[in-house]
């Protein structure tokens, strides 16, 4: 019996893993909603990564976003702290780290990249090419 509750448990988790890694590096459209010039750089298509202090992958893709944006001079790119930044994290619906936002030139939210994705995946959502699946939100918001 006991051997069967292990065993079930160590199915059950196996199979939540493969679930969190499917999701990782996953583009989603996304639109509803807009950015201040609080979060964003005028003129610029921007990538606000949401981070938190102690995320190792946050730490690996940082450098991966930089270099898009030292190479693209229509891309601008920005840090935030999901716990300094919490009221925003939470009315952007941002449920781990790292999580980036595409943000358009005129401040509306693009793409939603969760996790660790290629420089491909990110510069395909900067230039528009985007799943047919979009993440909507119910009501505009103005962030």
């Amino acid at each position: 019996m006991e051997y069967g509750i292990v065993a079930g448990l160590i199915g059950v988790s196996t199979l939540l893993g493969l679930v969190w890694k499917s999701r990782q590096g996953r583009v989603v459209a996304q639109s509803g909603s807009t950015i201040s010039l609080d979060y964003r750089e005028a003129g610029k298509t921007t990538l606000i990564q949401f981070t938190t202090e102690m995320c190792s992958p946050c730490a690996q893709l940082k450098p991966r976003l930089q270099q898009i944006a030292n190479f693209r001079s229509d891309v601008a790119y920005r840090d935030l702290d999901a716990v300094e930044h919490l009221e925003l994290a939470s009315r952007l619906s941002i449920r781990s780290t790292p999580t980036t936002l595409v943000v358009s030139p005129d401040g509306e939210i693009r793409a939603r990249i969760n996790g660790i994705a290629t420089a491909d995946v990110f510069i395909n959502a900067i230039d528009g090419n985007i799943p047919a699946r979009p993440f909507t939100t119910t009501e505009e918001t103005v962030i």
